[in-house]
């Protein structure tokens, strides 16, 4: 080939790549800007209807005292506990109504709330409707030149679509992160209803209860969780269905509280050996049925392997429970169960479930004496009371208690005598757990009502030190399992599947928190589910 001829060939191909290169580039660059302007309309869209939620409230002296413990009994600080003063996020989803949607943990506990609106803007709250069942809380305020948000399919997400977060991580309001869905139908433990969205989208403590949206700007679902090894965001986020939130909402709204269909049984997922046998690896367990219940007229009992609903095959315990909760009351669903090897039909009727199933007994008791109300400021509103129903001002009523009662405090008798020698050691987790002695409990909390096993002493450098266990914390959850007693959480544990992380729940003064304890001592991962403002959490 002549040299002038291979030269010309060479320029040519060089002058193509160049070009190709340039297409490319430019093809590149017009589509991040199409992305970036995508963001930036689906942020103006949602912004002007996503409000800071500040609750206001009292401390209770065994919740801590700002050092990482609580007051040893009897010695709470001089003087009037100072206000706490938190924060969350919220979306409002009727403007005329002043209809505002959050987390219930963010309002949880707290003696009255106040809602800042974009502009900054402050509104008091008149209403708290709860549903702890959902982590979800509907709040109403004056409705006087609000803005909307919009709601969006939950159930058209996909892996890989991309989300934006919106919120006020850390008390910054109107911040917005991006990412994409994670997963979908995850269950972590922070509430009994979940079936959450996974995203990667940067979620941090303050960004509880504000909106999850798609690229149309619309709500897709309400940001609940985080799960962490250092207390922020780590790439693992949880948000709230769109679906499920819509549909809790409506029924606040409507009635004051959330009516669901129940069946009355305890389920999981079977283990792997069943899960072969049966040739399907999502089938559910039934692990216990209520007496009187619809499960139980049925003819269901425990060891039952829920296979099929309407005919179709089940994708899990979080799939089912969606299916049950809002199943039509009082018709009749067929199910294909195992029992022994054997296929059944069932036919069983849901029925509306008691707002107090599934939930921990809170038996009415008289206020502790000397339990001061909260002093009404001039020009303040008066505190809330908050429930499970719709509450509105009365007056002044008396300081409400915490949803979930704080653990007492544990530092009543030094370690060197029974306190410790009481309790029994697990030397394979590196901790110390004595069952509740309810009647010395009742001397500093006498509305105790939460059963569980108190940790007494954690082991440095164990799996309990490596899964973030302190002495003080209520352990009331093994796995699928609640422990009330130490045999509980024996079986709890002998259930467990070898060198598989150890799900506890537990709990912390009055919030709830799920910790991993790792089965292998050199892990040194410290893992916890957290709720977006501050660390926090089935029966069907």
């Amino acid at each position: 080939m002549p040299t002038t001829f291979r030269w010309r060939a060479v320029v040519s191909l060089t002058m193509l790549a160049l070009g190709t290169f340039g297409t490319m580039t430019a093809f590149g660059q017009g589509e991040a800007e199409s992305l970036s302007a995508s963001f930036r309309k689906a942020a103006q869209r949602v912004l002007p209807g996503v409000v800071t939620v500040r609750p206001i409230g009292r401390p209770s002296p065994f919740e801590g005292n700002g050092r990482g413990g609580p007051f040893p009994p009897g010695m709470a600080p001089d003087g009037p506990p100072p206000e706490r003063v938190g924060g969350g996020s919220g979306v409002v989803i009727d403007a005329e109504n002043g209809y505002i949607l959050t987390n219930d943990h963010v309002v949880q506990g707290s003696s009255r709330v106040v809602v800042v609106l974009e502009d900054g803007r402050e509104r008091p709250v008149s209403q708290v409707r709860r549903d702890p069942k959902s982590d979800l809380a509907l709040l109403i305020i004056d409705g006087k030149g609000l803005s909307p948000a919009d709601w969006g399919d939950s159930g058209s997400l996909e892996i890989g679509d991309w989300v934006l977060a919106v919120g006020q991580p850390f008390g910054l309001s109107g911040t917005v992160t991006a990412g994409i869905v994670s997963g979908k139908g995850r269950g972590i433990g922070v509430a009994m209803y979940e079936d959450l969205i996974q995203t990667d989208a940067a979620i941090n403590p303050g960004n509880s209860g504000g909106p999850l949206i798609n690229l149309k700007g619309e709500i897709v679902g309400i940001n609940t969780a985080i799960k962490t090894t250092g207390g922020g965001y780590e790439g693992v986020g949880f948000a709230i269905p769109a679906a499920r939130a819509r549909r809790v909402a409506t029924d606040l709204v409507e009635h004051g509280r959330v009516r669901r269909a129940y069946l009355g049984i305890q389920i999981g997922p079977v283990d792997q050996d069943r899960s072969e046998q049966l040739d399907q690896f999502r089938a559910v367990a039934i692990n216990g049925v209520s007496p009187d219940s619809p499960a139980a007229a049925a003819g269901l009992i425990r060891g039952d392997a829920i296979l099929r609903l309407e005919g179709k095959p089940i994708a899990g315990p979080g799939a089912l429970q969606a299916a049950i909760e809002f199943a039509p009351i009082d018709q009749p669903l067929s199910l294909t169960i195992d029992r022994d090897g054997e296929r059944k039909e069932v036919q069983v009727t849901p029925k509306p479930q008691p707002e107090s199933f599934g939930l921990p007994e809170t038996p009415a008791r008289p206020e502790p004496p000397g339990r001061p109300e909260l002093p009404v400021r001039p020009g303040s509103e008066p505190p809330l009371e908050f429930g499970p129903g719709a509450y509105r001002f009365r007056g002044r009523p008396p300081v409400p208690r915490p949803a979930t009662p704080a653990p007492p405090a544990e530092l009543d008798e030094p370690r060197e005598t029974g306190f410790r020698t009481n309790a029994t050691r697990f030397a394979n987790l590196g901790l110390r757990l004595r069952e509740s002695a309810l009647e010395r409990d009742r001397r500093f909390r006498p509305d105790r009502t939460q059963h569980g096993l108190i940790i007494v002493d954690v082991e440095q450098d164990g799996p309990a030190d490596h899964g973030g266990l302190e002495a003080g914390m209520v352990i009331t959850r093994v796995a699928d399992h609640d422990v009330k007693s130490l045999d509980d959480f024996r079986k709890a544990l002998a259930e467990g599947r070898p060198g598989q992380d150890l799900v506890i729940r537990i709990l912390k003064g009055t919030k709830a928190e799920i910790r991993l304890i790792p089965q292998q001592s050199e892990s040194k991962s410290k893992e916890s589910v957290s709720p977006g403002r501050e660390p926090e959490s089935a029966t069907h």
